[in-house]
């Protein structure tokens, strides 16, 4: 249990997070510095997988790379492979780490890893039933979505650019 000072207070504790109050600051607390991960699944042929998927707190579908928890033990590219496979049924062969995001400095405290996945051309396993489909993109039409506004997603959003500045320097 968080312990309270006058200047730190817990105002909500759930499974998953801790909602503090630190000098007159509203701040999300999450078990592991690094969170949680965003997979950016590349085929051999440079093509990116996104998924569509329901967001319950946009009220809507979203077009998204896939992404989750780490879990306790777990690197973030062993995650990003995890979560692909529970998401889509694809298979990573490898992955690379191309950084950390922070989704919103003012509000969370956590970082959210970004690893790029490599996968083959195949058939999928079963899932877990959370995305509606899957996309396969370009770099210039996963470019053109995100200018079209069809991508509006902030770890997608992080992470296609993450890529992108990986892929020129």
């Amino acid at each position: 249990p968080m312990s309270s000072t006058p200047d730190t207070q817990c105002l909500l504790e759930t499974p998953y997070f801790k909602v503090v109050r630190e000098n007159g600051y509203f701040i999300i607390k999450e078990a592991q510095a690094v969170n949680g991960v965003v997979a950016v699944p590349t085929l051999a042929d440079g093509r990116l997988m996104l998924v569509n998927l329901r967001r319950r707190a946009i009220g809507g579908q979203s077009i998204e790379f896939p992404r989750g928890a780490i879990d306790a033990g777990e690197s973030a590219c062993d995650a990003a492979a995890r979560e692909l496979l529970e998401e889509t049924g694809w298979q990573a062969s490898e992955g690379r780490q191309l950084g950390l995001l922070h989704s919103n400095t003012s509000l969370i405290a956590s970082a959210v890893a970004v690893c790029q996945v490599q996968i083959a051309e195949q058939q999928a396993a079963a899932t877990d039933g959370e995305v509606d489909h899957v996309l396969w993109a370009s770099r210039q039409e996963l470019l053109a979505m995100i200018a079209a506004g069809q991508i509006t997603d902030g770890h997608t959003l992080s992470a296609a650019m993450m890529l992108l500045a990986s892929e020129s320097a």
